[in-house]
């Protein structure tokens, strides 16, 4: 591979060469030294200034490698899992919290204002199935339940409900994420573009 970009870096214009040095970050240490030496020989030198500042910026680059546990460069941070499980107690602990205070704070229901709920009766039921069909009483029925979830203390065991999944989704997706860009991510600094 590296013959292959000693090969094409004679080929880049100036403007092309001029990009490796303004983004050497995004790029192998050895392309930027070779895109350097090939606008010194085209007779567009750098400053010795320049040059110096755009080996420091990748001498820290390769320094941070090196301190990596395994050698390699994360975005994630030095421990992805750890930051992984941080995040996911946090979601725990909040929605939880909050579920555990609605619980709390929330008032029993209050009986039917009519004294009897009318989907109780047959007679409501006879009249709703007569007008709708079975798809009205089902239609019903899952109205008021949907209802019911929303309101005193059934609120906080939604709540609770919806926390446990978002934090298992949360990090479901997020370990499989790292997994991924770990597998990916390459051994020897940024690819050579």
């Amino acid at each position: 591979m590296t013959g292959t970009f000693q090969a094409r870096i004679p080929t880049l214009s100036d403007a092309e060469l001029r990009r490796y040095l303004e983004h050497h970050l995004e790029y192998r240490s050895e392309a930027v030294e070779a895109a350097a030496a090939e606008l010194a020989r085209r007779g567009h030198a750098l400053s010795d200034e320049a040059l110096q500042e755009i080996r420091s910026g990748l001498a820290a680059r390769e320094a941070a490698k090196r301190a990596a546990p395994d050698g390699t460069q994360r975005l994630l941070g030095p421990k992805p899992a750890a930051r992984i499980r941080h995040i996911t107690a946090g979601i725990l602990v909040a929605g939880l919290g909050s579920a555990l205070l609605i619980y709390l704070v929330a008032r029993t229901q209050a009986d039917n204002a009519l004294g009897y709920d009318p989907m109780d009766t047959k007679k409501y039921l006879r009249d709703l199935e007569l007008f709708g069909g079975k798809g009205n009483v089902l239609a019903t029925e899952f109205s008021l339940w949907w209802q019911g979830l929303w309101h005193g203390r059934a609120l906080a065991t939604t709540v609770a409900w919806l926390t446990v999944f978002l934090a298992l989704v949360f990090w479901l997706v997020t370990t499989r994420r790292a997994r991924d860009f770990e597998a990916t991510e390459p051994e020897s600094g940024p690819p050579e573009r």
